[in-house]
C-alpha cells in the first residue's frame, strides 16, 4: 500500500470519527434553534437548518483536507487525531483562555492513558473503519438509485390522463404560483397519496378515484401544496439531501437534524397552500377527508423513490393539523431536549478532558491558575443586555473582589484588640447572581424594560417568569389594553396566555358580540374558537332560521357538521 493510499484512509478514517462530535454541535445549535424560532415562519426555520447542515458539509470537507496534509509519522508519534490543525487551533483557544502560553513538544497535547490507546487503536485499524463505511454506504448508495428508479416507473407505469377540467385547474394553479415549468396531473393505480416526481419535467401523480371522492377544494389545497414543492425545487434539495444521509448513515445528530428539515419542508409548502387559498380550515379539512379516504382504501403508505407526498402517515397528519390549528411551530419534546442536554454535557466533558491534559503538559503556577479562574468566573455583560443587568452585574464584581481582599487580610494579619471579636460576614453573592440569570434569560426572551413598565401602568405587577411567558406566548400590551376597552377589565395573565393560545383575538369577540351576543365571556369566545364556530357561520343561521340562537346550538350543529347554505 503506498504512501499517499494510507494517508487518504486515515485522513478519511478521521474525518468519519470527527463527524460524530461535530454533528453533536450541529445538533445542539439546531436544538437552540427550533427553541429561539416557535413564533418564526417555516421558511425561515427550513433556511436557518439547511445553512446548518451545509456549514457541517463544509467543516468535514475541511477537516478531510487538514488531516490529509498530516503525515502519518507524525500521527503516530503523536498518538492523537488531535493531531489536525482544527483540533490544534480549539486546543490553542483553550491555553490562551488559562493563560498558559507553552507548548507541548511539536504542539502536540498529550491526552489521557485511555484516550490515546483509542487513538492508537484507529489509526491502526483506519484501513478497516474505511472498509465497513464504504460497504455500508455502497449498499445505501444502490437503495438510493433503486428508489429513483423506481419513481420513474409509477411516473410511466399504469397512468392515466385527469379529466379536462382538472388539467385546466392545474393550469389555472400553475399561473397562480408562477410557475414557469410545464406539470403534469396523472391519475395512478400504483400510489396511495398523492406525490410529486421529477425535477425538470415535474409530474402529480394521485392515486385512482381520489379526484371523485373529494370536494373540488379540498383537491386543489392537495394540488397547492404540491406545486409548492415544484415552485421552491424540493424534489432536487430532497435528493441532494437523501445522499447526505447516505454517506452519513452512522451519525445519528446529522440525521435527526434532517428529519427537522423534511418537517419543516412540508410546513413551508402547507403555508404556501393556506395562503393562496386564505383558509386554514380548508386545509385541515383536506388533511382529514385524504386520512378519512386512506382508512378506505387500506392501510396507510408513503411515498417511496424520494417522491415528495402530501401525507406521510397519522402521527404526521395529526401534528400538522395541531401547528395549523395552534398557528405555532413545534418545538422539542422532553425527550429530545434530554438528549440534547446530556450531548452538551459530554461536549463539556471531552473539553474538559483535552484541557487536562494540556495542563499536564504545561504546568503553571497556582497563582497563576487561580487567576485565570477568578477573571473566566467573572459575569461577562454585553451591550444591548438590560440596564438593571449592568447594575448588578457590577455589585456582584465589586462584591467578589472585596470579599477576596478580605480573606487575604485575614489570612495574613493577626487580630487585635481593636478588631471586634465577631465581625459580621458579608452577604452570600448567591441571590445577585441569580437575579443576573434571571434577568439575562429574559432579556433572551425579549423582555424589556418598556414592557415591565407598561404591564405596571395597566395595573399588573407581574414577575421576570410571568414576563417571560407573556413573551413567549405572544401577549402583547396591545392585547391586554384591547380586552380592557371591551369591558373585561384587568384579567388574569393566565387567562391572557390561555386567548391566545387558543387563537381568540379582540377582532373575534367583537364580531361575536356584533353577531347577537353583547354578554360574551372569554371562556364562551375560547370554546367558540375550539368548535370552528364564526360570525360568519352564526349570520349565516340567522338568516336561515331568522332568530338567534343559543352558543351551544351554534356549537352542535358545527360538531355535526351541518351547513347553513
Amino acid at each position: 500500500m503506498t504512501t499517499i493510499s494510507e494517508s487518504i484512509i486515515r485522513a478519511l478514517c478521521w474525518t468519519l470519527l470527527h463527524s460524530l462530535w461535530q454533528g453533536l454541535i450541529l445538533a445542539v445549535v439546531a436544538g437552540a434553534v427550533m427553541l429561539l424560532t416557535k413564533r418564526a415562519s417555516s421558511a425561515t426555520r427550513y433556511g436557518i437548518l439547511g445553512i446548518l447542515v451545509i456549514g457541517f458539509l463544509a467543516v468535514s470537507g475541511y477537516t478531510f483536507l487538514l488531516e490529509l496534509r498530516m503525515p502519518v509519522a507524525a500521527t503516530a508519534t503523536a498518538g492523537t487525531p488531535a493531531a489536525s490543525a482544527v483540533t490544534q487551533g480549539a486546543q490553542a483557544i483553550g491555553a490562551h483562555a488559562i493563560g498558559a502560553h507553552a507548548q507541548p513538544a511539536g504542539g502536540l497535547v498529550q491526552l489521557p492513558g485511555g484516550i490515546q490507546q483509542l487513538v492508537q487503536y484507529f489509526n491502526a485499524h483506519a484501513s478497516i473503519v474505511v472498509v465497513v463505511w464504504f460497504i455500508v454506504v455502497l449498499a445505501r448508495f444502490v437503495k438510493l438509485l433503486s428508489g429513483l428508479v423506481y419513481a420513474q416507473r409509477v411516473r410511466h407505469y399504469k397512468t392515466g390522463p385527469v379529466p379536462i377540467e382538472w388539467q385546466e385547474r392545474l393550469a389555472m394553479l400553475v399561473q397562480r404560483l408562477r410557475i414557469t415549468r410545464p406539470v403534469q396531473l396523472l391519475e395512478s393505480a400504483l400510489v396511495k397519496v398523492p406525490v410529486t416526481v421529477g425535477w425538470l419535467k415535474p409530474v402529480i401523480l394521485v392515486p385512482l378515484g381520489m379526484l371523485a371522492q373529494l370536494s373540488a377544494d379540498q383537491v386543489e389545497t392537495i394540488l397547492l401544496h404540491e406545486l409548492a414543492h415544484i415552485r421552491r425545487r424540493d424534489y432536487l434539495f430532497n435528493l441532494v439531501q437523501n445522499l447526505i444521509d447516505t454517506l452519513y448513515f452512522f451519525n445519528p445528530a446529522l440525521l435527526w437534524v434532517s428529519s427537522l428539515i423534511r418537517t419543516e419542508r412540508e410546513n413551508c409548502c402547507d403555508d404556501v397552500a393556506i395562503r393562496e387559498t386564505r383558509s386554514r380550515r380548508q386545509l385541515i379539512e383536506a388533511l382529514v377527508s385524504f386520512h378519512e379516504y386512506q382508512q378506505s382504501v387500506g392501510r396507510f403508505m408513503t411515498a417511496r423513490g424520494h417522491a415528495l407526498a402530501f401525507a406521510d402517515g397519522h402521527n404526521g397528519m395529526v401534528k400538522r393539523v395541531e401547528r395549523i390549528v395552534r398557528k405555532r411551530n413545534h418545538s422539542l419534546n422532553a425527550g429530545e431536549r434530554l438528549v440534547l442536554m446530556g450531548g452538551v454535557l459530554l461536549l463539556c466533558g471531552a473539553f474538559i478532558t483535552i484541557n487536562s491534559g494540556r495542563a499536564a503538559a504545561n504546568p503553571i503556577t497556582a497563582s497563576q491558575t487561580a487567576e485565570a479562574k477568578t477573571i473566566k468566573s467573572l459575569p461577562q455583560v454585553t451591550p444591548g443586555i438590560l440596564p438593571a443587568t449592568i447594575h448588578v452585574a457590577t455589585r456582584v464584581t465589586t462584591h467578589v473582589a472585596v470579599s477576596t481582599t478580605t480573606a487575604r487580610a485575614d489570612t495574613t494579619k493577626p487580630a487585635s484588640a481593636s478588631t471586634p471579636a465577631s465581625a459580621p460576614a458579608p452577604a452570600s453573592p448567591s441571590s445577585d447572581s441569580t437575579n443576573v440569570e434571571k434577568i439575562i434569560e429574559a432579556h433572551d426572551h425579549g423582555v424589556t424594560p418598556e414592557f415591565l413598565a407598561e404591564l405596571k401602568r395597566l395595573g399588573y405587577t407581574a414577575n421576570l417568569d410571568m414576563a417571560i411567558k407573556l413573551m413567549d406566548h405572544g401577549v402583547s400590551i396591545d392585547f391586554l389594553q384591547s380586552l380592557k376597552k371591551e369591558g373585561y377589565g384587568l384579567i388574569r395573565l393566565e387567562k391572557a396566555i390561555k386567548l391566545m393560545d387558543h387563537g381568540v383575538s379582540v377582532e373575534f369577540i367583537q364580531r361575536i358580540r356584533a353577531a347577537g351576543f353583547p354578554n360574551l365571556t372569554l371562556d364562551e369566545a375560547v370554546t367558540l374558537v375550539d368548535h370552528g364556530v364564526s360570525s360568519d357561520f352564526i349570520e349565516q343561521w340567522k338568516k336561515k332560521t331568522g332568530t338567534l340562537m343559543a352558543l351551544e346550538d351554534y356549537i352542535k350543529l358545527q360538531d355535526a357538521g351541518i351547513d347553513p347554505s
